[in-house]
């Protein structure tokens, strides 16, 4: 009875709380801005919903639009608390905002570079974010303006010989038979050796001490937790494996083996930069675990996957083989032995099945969201509508969902076809996948790695398919593990559970015994 007096005053006081909470959380957009997906809990489910899920989330929220809309928006608004971000699926507006100039990755390197990869002298994040000047461009714009050039060419061919030499190397072990206890565990074991070989030389600290190779696995697995800021205690493999690879990294930087000559240049280019910006050896070890890290957290997952699927089907295995023994030259050696010469110089231009069953490989296990921030007011097009993207925001493109779209694909979209990238199937000129194909990101971020991730690829798998018969374990055909999403710090999924675990037994075909393999290293 006491307040009753008071209740105009408390619901007066309730209204403008009310009312100011909703003006200070409540996203609005601008005429022109993308409409909103509004998340199932006001102002934070899209946040909750990231966290938890990943990149899953991007198809949920494709699937929540498609409800409401009868086809999936091909870009929108997500309100977070009082902030907003885009989120774009169609294919032509990936594209425009992959040209555009107005949309930068940099900002995300250097937010993450700290979390990512303990850097112990403040000086280091100073000099990533100093802006550039007519004498001398800021860090990252150098990076972006000599990446290219370091993995093309003659750059390219020498890691290409070096990582095929150490996979031929890895498949001649195998001898007549072999039981994979996990195939996943063994092919990037092989891959990860043959990768930081070609990157980091004869003096490669991954190489001499093979521990390192778990390490720097368990460094990848713990990218996220790390981006997170999530407690050593919570999630100590990430940690544990950064600093086990970052030490053997220091000792290799300092003693300056990253100078010789037998090291890829776009090691070499990466060490000269930083140390033109006044980047200590030290700082450079730290931060070349994420160099290492890009290298083969991608192409090792997608080369388990195409050879799962190749061997999953004895069709296609029977085809590609057609296609390898194509390019292939046995010759009978001094001692009497046959050697295989696979001319992976042809494998784009004579192995049309092959080279397209590692494309959809890509499609059907792409999870990849690029981010993006955008540096100032800018406007993307389809061709048909335009939509306003706000300056300081940020930007999430769903590759995983463009890839996985019927629009995009047809109704066998999650059926793997590995004819499906085949021009003569039928696709025509408007389907060819570039228009809603996106493996290695775009824009000026496109990864200058594509070309040699794509000859250590198809060069692992080549010979295991060509001279080998692969099974399960048990003798029986190997199947295809379930194919989830990743974290969104991954590009592709990895298998897991089962599929982490699955073996896979090689046995030598009839006629190909004591064959032993090589390449022509062109």
């Amino acid at each position: 009875m006491l307040l009753d007096g008071y209740k105009p005053v408390i619901i007066l006081a309730l209204t403008a709380v009310t009312w100011y909470c909703w003006r200070s959380l409540s996203v609005r957009i601008e005429p022109g801005e993308p409409p909103i997906l509004k998340p199932t809990i006001p102002y934070i489910g899209h946040l909750i919903g990231l966290a938890r899920d990943q990149t899953s989330y991007m198809d949920k929220l494709m699937q929540q639009s498609q409800v409401l809309a009868k086809y999936p928006v091909p870009i929108g608004t997500l309100p977070m608390i009082n902030n907003k971000a885009y989120i774009i699926n169609s294919p032509l507006l990936i594209q425009s905002a992959l040209r555009s100039k107005d949309l930068s990755y940099d900002p995300f390197i250097q937010d993450s570079s700290e979390k990512l990869f303990a850097l112990a002298d403040p000086s280091t994040m100073k000099i990533f974010r100093a802006p550039g000047t007519l004498e001398k461009p800021a860090l990252m714009d150098e990076f972006n303006k000599e990446m290219h050039g370091s993995m093309l060419g003659e750059h390219l061919h020498k890691m290409n010989r070096v990582a095929l030499l150490g996979i031929a190397a890895s498949v001649n072990k195998i001898g007549e038979a072999f039981e994979a206890k996990s195939l996943y565990r063994w092919i990037r074991s092989v891959m990860t050796i043959a990768t930081t070989d070609s990157l980091l030389g004869s003096h490669n600290p991954i190489k001499a001490d093979p521990t390192l190779v778990d390490f720097l696995w368990d460094y990848e697995g713990g990218v996220t937790s790390l981006l997170m800021g999530i407690p050593k205690y919570w999630a100590p493999k990430g940690y544990e494996g950064r600093a086990a690879v970052q030490g053997a990294l220091i000792k290799y930087y300092e003693a300056k083996y990253d100078l010789e000559s037998d090291v890829a240049e776009m090691t070499k280019m990466r060490a000269k930069v930083f140390r033109k910006h006044g980047i200590t050896d030290a700082e450079t070890a730290r931060l070349e675990i994420g160099f290492l890290h890009v290298a083969v957290s991608n192409t090792i997952p997608t080369c388990f996957w195409h050879l799962s699927f190749i061997a999953s089907s004895p069709a296609l295995t029977a085809s590609i083989r057609d296609e390898l023994i194509a390019i292939t030259t046995i010759n009978t050696l001094d001692s009497g032995k046959k050697e295989a010469v696979i001319d992976n110089s042809r494998f784009l231009s004579d192995c049309p099945v092959f080279v397209s069953a590692y494309r959809e490989t890509i499609r059907q296990i792409s999870s990849l969201v690029i981010f993006r921030r955008i540096m100032q007011d800018t406007t993307i097009s389809d061709g048909n509508s335009n939509y306003l993207l706000k300056g300081g925001k940020d930007v999430a493109i769903a590759v995983g969902v463009s890839h996985m779209n019927p629009a995009n694909w047809g109704s066998n979209v999650a059926q793997f076809d590995a004819e499906r990238f085949l021009h003569e199937k039928g696709m025509g000129k408007e389907r060819v996948p570039t228009k809603a194909y996106f493996p290695f990101s775009g824009g000026k971020h496109l990864c200058p790695g594509m070309h040699f991730a794509f000859t250590e690829i198809l060069g692992t798998s080549a010979p295991l398919v060509l001279g080998f018969d692969i099974e399960a374990i048990d003798g029986t055909t190997l199947k295809v593990p379930k194919i989830g999403r990743s974290t969104m710090a991954e590009a592709v999924t990895k298998p897991e559970g089962e599929g982490l675990e699955m073996g896979a037994k090689f046995t030598k075909r009839k006629g190909w015994q004591g064959v032993t393999w090589r390449f022509t290293l062109a």
